[in-house]
């Protein structure tokens, strides 16, 4: 497993390196943890005032104070660690960094802002999250690493996106640590009373509230059960929950009063515009608790099988 771990001394990537040394059963999993850097270019009107070399060495300067420290630590938690200084815009280079070595996930921090305000200030986080297929591991300032039994919540909803995050779970579970329990959750849409009547528009027997609410749950009880079986045979602890009304805000509520580790969520990975228009479950979600969140993309076959090739050759 290879983890992408960018860093610019903010309180976040220092939380992030705290997250990650407490990742005990990863670490057997683990190829390397590739530490980078990014130092914006000093505009040439002023750098041409200044003597040769002297911005380099500046730069240089504050990386090193960046990353010696974080690789330090985590080479005692266990880590081989690899560093990388780049120079220019953060989320470009992160990405071209990111589309080099493949990871199998990134771990960045985020200020946990409103989707509206993440767009306005221009989120880093959001940035790479819209532009590589790299799963996400999003930590806000908030976040604690679970010391006891990991308590990991999974949200299903039948889509190509929530399955995607289903079997990286289930191909990573040394992400979650000794014997965790997962919550498998959906959401579905309360009745609204609009389709009571005895018969239809369309001339078609209306539904009750039970019938309406138990054609949502048919789906999400043909997925979840094998999953839940799964789990169960491989003595991993799983409960189904239903919850009825807005997806973000009930999952976000269920998860602060359960008191869950980590949500993993199944994402689109659009653009910050484009999520927030489209109202991106995954982004209020992140907006209405400070949990942290596992972003997972949907992958097709193709760029899978394309990633496993470069693996295979990359360790030849």
């Amino acid at each position: 497993m290879k983890i992408l771990l960018p860093l610019d001394g903010s309180v976040y990537s220092k939380k992030a390196i705290n997250y990650l040394s407490h990742l005990e059963d990863i670490k057997k999993f683990t190829n390397t943890v590739f530490l980078v850097n990014v130092q914006k270019k000093i505009p040439s009107s002023i750098e041409n005032k200044l003597k040769n070399g002297v911005v380099e060495e500046l730069q240089n300067a504050e990386s090193r104070a960046i990353l010696k420290p974080a690789k330090k630590k985590l080479e005692e938690a266990g880590y081989k660690v690899k560093t990388k200084v780049c120079f220019g815009r953060a989320t470009e280079n992160i990405v071209k960094v990111s589309k080099e070595i493949k990871p199998d996930l990134i771990i960045m921090g985020s200020h946990g802002r409103t989707p509206v305000k993440g767009l306005l200030f221009g989120s880093k986080t959001s940035s790479v999250l819209a532009s590589t297929k790299a799963p996400m591991l999003v930590l806000r300032k908030e976040s604690q690493y679970a010391e006891d039994r990991m308590r990991v919540g999974i949200c299903i909803d039948g889509s190509e996106y929530s399955n995607a995050a289903i079997k990286y779970a289930q191909q990573h579970m040394q992400l979650f640590g000794k014997d965790p329990i997962f919550y498998l959750i959906n959401v579905i849409t309360p009745h609204s009373g609009l389709i009571i009547p005895e018969v239809s528009a369309f001339g078609a027997p209306a539904m009750t509230k039970e019938e309406f609410e138990r054609e949502q749950r048919i789906p999400f009880d043909e997925k979840v059960e094998p999953i839940y079986e799964e789990l169960r045979n491989k003595d991993i602890e799983a409960k189904v929950v239903l919850l009825k009304g807005d997806p973000s805000e009930e999952i976000a509520k269920y998860a602060v009063e359960n008191n869950l580790s980590l949500l993993i969520l199944g994402t689109h990975g659009r653009g910050a515009f484009t999520s927030m228009m489209m109202g991106s479950t995954a982004m209020r979600i992140g907006s209405a608790c400070h949990l942290p969140l596992l972003l997972v993309h949907h992958v097709t076959e193709e760029a899978e099988e394309s990633k496993n090739k470069d693996d295979t050759s990359s360790e030849r």
